[in-house]
């Protein structure tokens, strides 16, 4: 025996033996007690009394522990505590522990794994990164008597990553309320899994939409859809994100709704139903570093089924196109093939059925500063008016090459260039002889930076400002474009390269800069640029002089403060384009924004928001936009939060005048405090960009 506090390295004993049993690899164990005893010439070891045994980020605490050395494994009996370096903590009556691969079963014990609290049976520790638990109860709720529990038969937990249980009884203080044959999260999806959204909006009446993420493997996760409208009937459809490992990843929707007819003038028996639909693919394929393959595909059964069932998306992307495109990007250029036909015929496209097309990068010529760049694309063209067949069917050569001499002169950098472009059409507007048109253009970007360092400090209304430095970026870029040798209004304008016109510019362009230093990092205070387009040459569709003028604003005095703006004037007509401000303050847990959104004849508008705590339990949030132009307030939502110690309760209310009244009661675990409210079809945060 040997006395209290004695450490067992195994240093100096070990150095008579062959086999070198005190360390697993290269790492000793520490074994601390009242008593160690040494037995089989050290390869095995007993401690009893305040048994702490320690290897690498490891400790098992315990009243008496057997080591053996050889086979690199601990058995500890009585008040056994394992708890690593990273917070994971388990305690429990017996652990038989492998340090060798760090894994071991514990009986009887506790698991302190945020954000999973409770008590198992049986838990196995494979490694690491996973464990296996046998009935066990488990919480995200560190209290003793946990709110709300799961007690499942069987569950693979690997922290940080997932959970996977089967045989799962959802009890809420001691009240079991659901029964689950199996069950999966991710802890890094930050989506609930079980959503109801009831609201209400004038062309659907009163509502609920159900939704239940499920998790079929991690290449196969969805959404299941089941929803109910007053006006509507009954609505399902599902959702899937799929990962192939080989073929690439995507997503897939499917969603359908046999429509009720509920016009009171329609006698109910000869009401009909009318089925709405649509599918959505979007897939993308790396097939090497070099390969690239996108596809997207959008199918509905009306023009309007975007707006009516799922308002948000329309808003965002009134009219997805569907496409396939395949690139290769070589060393020095990228050839693209693209396929573009119309899948709806409610919609206007102009088919591109293929275009084919090489793009070059900046390729320097010889050891001389000139460079060499070119886009070049063949397609077929079709334009499909909605409701209609092919009005125009053309084919299209098109190639742009330019060169490009860069230099430095007096602290000025200057990039002249020249260029050519030759566009080949199968028949004109109103011809069908073959016609080629070629431009000749030509320009020059020239830039500068100068700036100045001021000696000032100052701490008034805690700026923190340690010297200030001024930068100013002042450049000018001309572009001469020569009259097309095909005047635009003898070819059938299908896009951008059909437009191409006559262009005598210049773009005036001024960045001012204040920056100082924090912590040894330079900081942006202010930033301001000025820029205008200022016409040479009157045009067909632009009159000589200055154009637009626009300037862009960013003031960060605080870290908590901004303010940024941006506008865009027209100086031949006199009336501002757009006007944009953004203000946002956070103090503590308050929260402050304010925006300005103005589009000429299209809409003024406010938004306002406010979030502030009541008390450490309660908090409150406030969001108004008010649009000038009707004089209504167009949105408002109000929310109130409550902190219920592992669950944190939201109600809101929002009220938006294009879809009605949406309100909502959820709740998410604070365990997981990025957890949002996602309803996937009517709801999303506040914003304060024009809508």
């Amino acid at each position: 025996m040997i006395n209290k506090n004695i450490i067992f390295f195994g240093i100096l004993f070990l150095l008579t033996t062959q086999s070198g049993w005190a360390s697993v690899g290269k790492q000793p164990i520490t074994v601390n007690g009242d008593t160690v005893e040494f037995k089989s010439e050290g390869r095995e070891v007993l401690a009893e009394g305040n048994v702490e045994i320690i290897y690498q980020e490891s400790k098992i605490t315990c009243d008496k522990i057997r080591v053996f050395m050889d086979e690199k494994i601990a058995i500890a009996d009585g008040h056994v505590k394992f708890t690593k370096q990273t917070g994971e903590q388990l305690t429990g009556e017996t652990i038989v522990y492998d340090f060798g691969e760090q894994s071991g079963t514990l009986i009887n014990s506790s698991v302190a794994m945020a954000p999973y609290y409770g008590r198992t049976d049986v838990m196995e520790k494979l490694s690491d990164t996973e464990f296996l638990l046998n009935n066990a109860e488990l919480s995200t709720c560190d209290l003793p008597h946990p709110h709300y529990k799961l007690k499942v038969r069987e569950a693979d937990m690997k922290p940080g990553k997932s959970l996977t249980a089967k045989g799962i009884k959802v009890s809420i203080l001691d009240v079991p309320i659901m029964y689950l044959p199996q069950y999966s999260q991710e802890l890094t999806d930050k989506r609930p899994r079980l959503m109801f959204t009831p609201g209400h909006r004038k062309n659907l009446g009163t509502y609920v939409l159900g939704s239940w993420r499920y998790y079929l493997n991690q290449n196969a996760r969805g959404l299941l859809h089941l929803d109910w409208y007053q006006e509507k009937g009954w609505a399902e459809g599902i959702d899937l994100n799929y990962n192939t490992k080989l073929f690439g990843e995507g997503n897939v929707k499917y969603y359908r709704i046999d429509q009720e007819d509920t016009r009171e003038e329609v006698t109910e028996s000869l009401r009909e139903r009318d089925e709405r639909s649509r599918l959505e693919l979007r897939h993308r394929w790396n097939i090497t570093d070099r390969d690239h393959a996108v596809l997207e595909f959008f199918k509905a059964s009306d023009v309007d089924f975007r707006k009516d069932y799922f308002f948000r998306e329309y808003e965002k992307e009134v009219a997805p196109r569907s496409f396939f495109l395949y690139s290769h990007v070589y060393e020095n250029a990228t050839l693209s093939f693209l396929g573009q036909p119309r899948v709806n015929d409610f919609e206007s496209v102009v088919e591109k059925v293929p275009e084919l097309k090489l793009e070059t990068v900046n390729q320097k010529i010889g050891s001389a500063p000139l460079y060499y760049k070119s886009t070049t694309s063949m397609a077929h063209l079709m334009n499909t008016p909605a409701g209609s067949s092919v009005t125009a069917d053309i084919s299209r050569a098109d190639t742009s090459n330019q060169l490009t001499y860069l230099f430095r002169f007096f602290s000025v950098d200057f990039s002249p260039f020249v260029g050519h472009r030759d566009t080949f059409y199968t028949h004109g507007l109103d011809s069908d002889e073959d016609l080629v048109r070629t431009m000749f253009f030509s320009g020059i970007d020239m830039s500068t930076k100068f700036f100045r360092l001021f000696d000032f400090q100052t701490d008034f209304m805690n700026l923190d400002i340690h010297n200030i430095r001024h930068v100013v970026t002042p450049s000018v870029q001309y572009r001469y474009q020569h009259e097309p040798s095909v005047n635009k209004s003898r070819l059938t304008q299908l896009d951008e390269v059909d437009a191409l016109d006559r262009q005598n510019m210049v773009t005036l362009s001024l960045e001012n800069k204040l920056q100082t230093k924090r912590s040894g990092q330079s900081v942006d205070l202010v930033t301001l640029i000025l820029s205008s387009d200022y016409n040479l040459k009157h045009a067909a569709s632009l009159d000589s002089g200055f154009q637009n003028f626009r300037y862009d604003l960013e003031f960060k005095p605080y870290s908590w403060w901004e303010l940024d703006s941006d506008a865009e004037y027209d100086t031949q007509l006199q009336f501002f384009r757009t006007v944009n401000v953004d203000y946002w303050m956070n103090i503590g847990k308050s929260a402050t924004t304010l925006g300005y959104r103005f589009k000429h004849d299209e809409s003024s508008q406010m938004t306002a928001g406010f979030t502030c705590p009541l008390n450490p339990f309660w908090k409150i949030g406030i969001y108004e936009r008010f649009e000038f132009k009707t004089g209504e307030l167009v949105e408002h939502e109000y929310r109130l939060e409550r902190d219920m110690h592992c669950w944190i309760m939201e109600f809101i209310i929002n009220q938006r005048e294009t879809e009605g009244i949406t309100f909502m009661l959820a709740f998410k675990l604070k365990a997981f405090p990025d957890i949002g409210i996602n309803a996937e079809k009517t709801f999303a945060p506040p914003r304060t960009e024009l809508r």
